[in-house]
């Protein structure tokens, strides 16, 4: 099968679920709107999971069917189900992951790699741009509840 036709498929199959992730969102109307959202649906790795997996491995996962647990510290935060995505911050950051993420039922996912992400942001200024934004905001809300921690700790903060 040639590159487009693929790129057309894949593009199909999950054109819906990539304009779920709000970051992902490409609204230049510029006529490469498409092109990005195929390129981001080529890159896609299916997974698949059952109750009581652990999904540790690096990458963004965007949830097509079933749920997942968000575990930090060993204590259950919040479930996702169809259509969620986990795995932003380390995909944009290139950080650790802070969360253990457990398949709850059967699920159907797509693995976003970050060498797949960044070879994709470098023809499209306009998403990394808003990604880099949507970094500097996380980071800055990160250090502010590290500092809240902190205070809550009665420890002083110095900056």
């Amino acid at each position: 099968m040639n590159e487009s036709l693929r790129m057309e498929i894949a593009a199909h199959n999950c054109k819906e679920l990539i304009q779920k992730v709000n970051f992902l969102r490409r609204e230049a109307n510029d006529g490469r709107d498409e092109l990005f959202v195929g390129r981001i649906a080529t890159v896609l790795i299916a997974c698949y999971f059952v109750p009581g997996d652990v999904i540790i491995t690096q990458g963004e996962y965007f949830i097509l069917s079933g749920t997942v647990d968000i575990i930090v510290n060993g204590n259950h935060v919040v479930s996702f189900n169809d259509g969620a995505f986990f795995g932003e911050v380390a995909l944009i950051a290139n950080i650790p992951r802070t969360a253990t993420v457990q398949a709850s039922s059967s699920c159907s996912m797509y693995r976003l790699t970050r060498p797949d992400f960044m070879r994709i942001l470098t023809e499209f200024e306009d998403v990394k741009q808003r990604i880099d934004v949507i970094y500097n905001e996380r980071m800055a809300k990160v250090k502010l509840e590290e500092e809240a921690r902190k205070l809550a700790a009665g420890t002083a903060v110095i900056s």
